[in-house]
């Protein structure tokens, strides 16, 4: 079981990033995205952030997904702070976006990441603790394009949220062997697994602290780490982050297992010690 897990894994961090430069970062098919995923509703889901990362000035750039939790930081994946091995240290963050490439879209902002946090129980190896902060240079003024995201309750940290449906979005690829991330911010509605069957689902080596969704004709993508997984609290009438996207499969799309996410309600106290958000 371990060397099928390995076939998943190792090349993991590979599909982490979606390379880009002058040449490559430009309009996708209007198919791009979740696989399977729909065109979201314009600034439906202000908390969205896209990440663009590298290592020094000169360094290729990577792409992430990530959530605004609070007006000076976002959510993202612990790997999506990492390229061959060196810690990023040049991000900009766009935030507001909907066509991720028109530069002059209503309500958009793009701000520098000052400081990068990432969990101190991180393991590249087994993607266990796949979740880190990143300091904005610049507090986000709250606007209908730009906004918070709300972080799950206590009182329901102990959910697994089974059975619900959930939300997951990003500019991920449209497929295995896509090279470009999408054009336009695209979602899915996915069920939320039990731990049991998900973790089935990857030979029982799945890291602990995870949530998984799963639909049966899409998943998250390569370009979609690091991004959203949201449910509709019906108490509260609100949306809440219960997930950010982790690792997908060697071909680059979670098309036929389920996607895996980590699940947000496990690390709150670590998000509030490192933001001052305080727990509701």
């Amino acid at each position: 079981m371990l060397k099928q897990l390995l076939l998943l894994t190792l090349p993991i961090t590979l599909y982490a990033w979606q390379l880009c430069n002058n040449e490559s970062c430009k309009i996708a098919s209007q198919q791009a995205r979740i696989i399977g995923g729909d065109i979201t509703e314009q600034n439906s889901r202000p908390f969205q952030v896209a990440l663009y990362s590298r290592v020094g000035t000169t360094g290729e750039v990577g792409f992430c997904g990530g959530s605004l939790v609070h007006p000076e930081w976002v959510l993202t994946a612990a790997h999506c702070c990492y390229h061959n091995g060196q810690q990023v240290d040049n991000v900009q963050a766009i935030l507001g976006a909907h066509s991720l490439y028109d530069r002059y879209e209503n309500g958009r902002r793009i701000v520098n990441v000052d400081e990068v946090r990432v969990h101190p129980d991180w393991d590249p190896d087994s993607f266990a603790n796949d979740i880190a902060l990143m300091r904005l240079a610049n507090i986000m003024q709250l606007t209908e394009t730009i906004n918070v995201v709300r972080l799950p309750y206590l009182r329901i940290s102990n959910f697994n949220f089974a059975g619900t449906g959930a939300t997951a979005s990003g500019w991920g690829i449209a497929a295995p062997g896509v090279e470009f991330v999408s054009p336009t911010l695209r979602e899915k509605l996915m069920t939320v697994m039990t731990d049991t069957m998900c973790n089935i689902q990857y030979f029982d080596q799945l890291p602990v602290n995870m949530v998984c969704g799963f639909h049966a004709t899409a998943g998250t993508c390569k370009g979609d780490n690091g991004g959203p997984l949201t449910i509709w609290y019906n108490a509260t009438e609100e949306v809440i982050l219960i997930g950010v996207a982790s690792f997908v499969d060697a071909s680059g799309c979670n098309d036929e297992l389920p996607s895996v996410f980590t699940r947000v309600q496990r690390y709150l106290q670590w998000i509030s010690d490192n933001t001052g958000i305080v727990l509701e």
